[in-house]
């Protein structure tokens, strides 16, 4: 993928380069800014650092020590990052429907933008008596090879009584670094 950006990098340039467009062909053509780095983010397990509570109405607690060590990544090579584990729609709880990654899944904008999203109905347990709604979206930005800084923000809502949580809804937020 990366050779393929530098491919059209160097024909972008090389058409804007190939002289003026008034009649008398005296437009100045500017180069383009080449001298931005090009990172690679390869699939893995990231370590997660510097983990920033924002706000954190839904409980998550994820700044405790210990409570969110690592992040799975997964690039597919076409511009789709996946951040977390597959949570599926059976098997051992929380279980989600549709199944998603538990971070989300979102495309790159830009060589070093991507948001990854999550919309799913989350069951936390075995009885099934706590379910709710969950978006998580995750805004990415790429900051050197295989290193991310993430602006998290979860929101639940259309929660159940069975889930022993006051209110129908919530809000939390983080912020956090991940590297291989």
């Amino acid at each position: 993928m990366l050779r393929n950006i530098a491919f059209a990098c160097v024909a972008a340039l090389a058409v804007a380069g190939c002289g003026g467009t008034g009649a008398d062909d005296t437009t100045t053509v500017t180069g383009m800014d080449m001298a931005m780095p090009l990172f690679k983010v390869v699939s893995g397990s990231y370590t997660v650092s510097n983990v920033t509570k924002v706000s954190d109405a839904c409980m998550l607690g994820l700044e405790a020590a210990g409570a969110f060590p690592t992040l799975q990544v997964t690039n597919d090579g076409n511009g789709h990052l996946s951040l977390g584990t597959m949570c599926t729609t059976t098997g051992p709880v929380p279980t989600c429907n549709p199944a998603v990654y538990s971070n989300g899944t979102g495309m790159f904008t830009d060589s070093y933008h991507v948001t990854a999203t999550a919309t799913t109905t989350v069951t936390a347990d075995t009885g099934a008596t706590c379910t709710y709604g969950r978006t998580r979206t995750n805004m990415v930005t790429v900051t050197d090879n295989n290193k991310l800084h993430v602006a998290f923000q979860e929101d639940e809502s259309s929660i159940s009584a069975g889930c022993g949580f006051t209110g129908t809804s919530c809000t939390s937020s983080y912020t956090f670094d991940a590297a291989m």
